[in-house]
């Protein structure tokens, strides 16, 4: 028997919401998120697709919008992430992505908001960056915030991106980098030397902030 789509939905946003309540969160350089809040300016989350679990509580503190897939699957994230009062906006590398970045580029700009980007996602490859952060950065003056997550006790889906579901009362640390200057600083345009160096530029940054954080990540 198949449960209505909307009760699927509610069922695991329950689920979710429960787990989120046991873990226990702690997030590094929380202060630069803080700080760069305050003056007014947008931030543009980066992270792994794999580590979004564990994101969202701290999501909530914030008016942050992301962009989700068009899929089943990307319907039942997206009332999740309502229920947890973030925004989402529908779009992927294959079906609409450049609409949903001007879209939420559009929403930074005039609702001010703050954007989550799984920056592997939807479909990989695994921990290889795509353009549509730095994109997003260009056309909003907003500024890149690596993010990693490390969770001490987690199952793993058999997905492309090894998905991470947290145990419940696991501990979890959240540690953000440090925010790049402004987007058009830092991405002065979209010309493909531009992008690439950009986006060697986020790989880096999100592996040297696992260094030290998740077991098996060196220098």
């Amino acid at each position: 028997m198949h449960l209505p789509p909307a009760l699927t939905s509610a069922l695991f946003s329950h689920l979710y919401t429960a787990i989120c309540a046991t873990l226990r969160i702690r997030e590094e350089n929380r202060a630069e998120v803080d700080a760069v809040h305050a003056s007014g300016e947008r931030l543009i989350f980066c992270l792994w697709h794999d580590e979004l679990f564990s994101l969202i509580p701290m999501a909530r503190q914030l008016r942050v919008v992301s962009i989700v897939s068009p899929s089943s699957d990307g319907d039942m994230l997206a009332r999740i992430l309502a229920s947890n009062n973030v925004g989402a906006v529908r779009g992927s590398s294959t079906r609409g992505g450049v609409r949903a970045l001007l879209s939420l580029a559009r929403m930074m700009k005039h609702e001010q908001v703050h954007a989550c980007i799984t920056v592997d996602g939807p479909a990989g490859p695994r921990h290889k960056s795509k353009e549509g952060p730095l994109f997003l950065a260009n056309r909003t003056n907003a500024r890149i915030m690596p993010v990693r997550i490390y969770v001490k006790h987690a199952l793993r889906c058999p997905t492309w991106d090894k998905f991470q579901i947290p145990l419940p009362f696991s501990r979890v640390i959240i540690r953000f980098g440090r925010a790049w200057g402004e987007g058009t600083k830092e991405v002065p345009d979209i010309e493909h030397t531009t992008l690439a160096r950009a986006r060697e530029r986020l790989d880096r940054e999100l592996h040297e902030l696992a260094v030290g954080l998740i077991p098996g990540v060196t220098a």
